[in-house]
């Protein structure tokens, strides 16, 4: 009971505001978020979730670092996030995950990207909230200044993405 009402105060904090920042790198913070909101997915996940860190050559840094954050195992809700780098060029591998964490620098790519996740049924998290308002990645997420949450109703429908109502009610959904 007490796990829930911590995760249920954190997302309720993240309701704040109802617009994302600008696409900036994501943190350590941004993926404890991210674990929390994993909890209100429908069904759970749970045990090993393999998870995808999409990157190019512009962000591979970025990857790095989210790669270190999360080491070799990432605890999140009831699932233990197992990350994985995997180059925007080797997209027909998508399938392997259940979850792909986008870096920053891909928007030329974003459209491509959600194409082969939805069609795999994986859901895409990214803090470039131009990704989750042009339907291209289900879940937003940004820290700073305060913790905010976006999801993209239809994006989460063709990714075939469900979220529990207490979730639903608490973010800020397009």
């Amino acid at each position: 009971m007490l796990r829930i009402l911590l995760s249920v105060g954190v997302v309720a904090f993240a309701l704040t505001a109802a617009v994302l920042p600008a696409s900036a790198e994501t943190t350590a913070k941004d993926l404890q978020v991210l674990g929390k909101t994993l909890g209100f997915i429908d069904p759970e996940l749970s045990g090993d979730v393999p998870t995808a860190i999409i990157y190019d050559a512009s962000s591979k840094a970025e990857a790095g670092a989210i790669m270190a954050a999360m080491g070799a195992g990432f605890q999140a809700s009831n699932a233990t996030l197992k990350p994985v780098l995997v180059d925007v060029g080797a997209l027909n591998t998508i399938g392997s995950y259940k979850i792909a964490i986008l870096t920053g620098g891909l928007a030329s790519k974003h459209a491509a990207i959600f194409a082969a996740a939805s069609a795999a049924k994986v859901l895409t998290v990214s803090t470039d909230e131009s990704c989750v308002r042009a339907g291209n990645c289900v879940m937003g997420i940004k820290t700073a200044p305060t913790v905010q949450i976006l999801v993209n109703h239809a994006a989460a429908a063709k990714s075939a993405i469900s979220f529990k109502q207490a979730f639903r009610m608490m973010i800020t959904e397009l």
